[in-house]
């Protein structure tokens, strides 16, 4: 009996002895290897290429900037590093992506209180973004939105 009870703890200690000797030297290369990811959790960093740009909305809100310069443009996602949560773009499919800055270069007359600035977009013009995105209500296809940008 007690030597049926040393072979099961020697069998059961065993495995533990040979992960703890072989991890201990490596475990900080593996630490460094398995960084996290950088993109917050509902948004997804992208490169994308302006593929058409919709006209300008009619919005009953006169201060709405999308009543004064398009907001909106069909992009086609080059590639996107995702947070946590955000639902995956299909490889090489245009998606529509409101710029709630515009697709205007911003200025002072529009935006007076913005400290940030951004150079405006065209018809296949690549740039760097932070995406969002918001679900509808009885769509099954997320709304994406992008505040701020920069130009490749």
């Amino acid at each position: 009996m007690l030597r049926r009870t040393a072979l099961f703890s020697f069998l059961l200690l065993l495995p533990l002895g040979i992960i703890s000797c072989n991890c201990s030297k490596d475990i900080s290369k593996t630490l460094k290897l398995a960084e996290p990811n950088k993109t917050p959790p509902g948004y997804a960093e992208i490169i994308g290429v302006i593929v058409e740009i919709e006209p300008v909305a009619k919005t009953p809100n006169k201060n709405d900037p999308c009543s004064k310069a398009s907001c909106i443009a069909k992009v086609k996602i080059e590639s996107a590093s995702y947070g946590a949560g955000f639902p995956t773009f299909n490889k090489n499919v245009s998606v529509k992506i409101k710029f709630n800055f515009t697709l205007l270069p911003t200025s002072k007359d529009m935006f007076p209180n913005m400290e940030e600035s951004y150079p405006g977009l065209k018809v296949g013009d690549k740039f760097t973004a932070l995406t969002g995105f918001v679900s509808v209500i009885g769509s099954d296809n997320p709304e994406y939105f992008v505040y701020g940008y920069s130009k490749n």
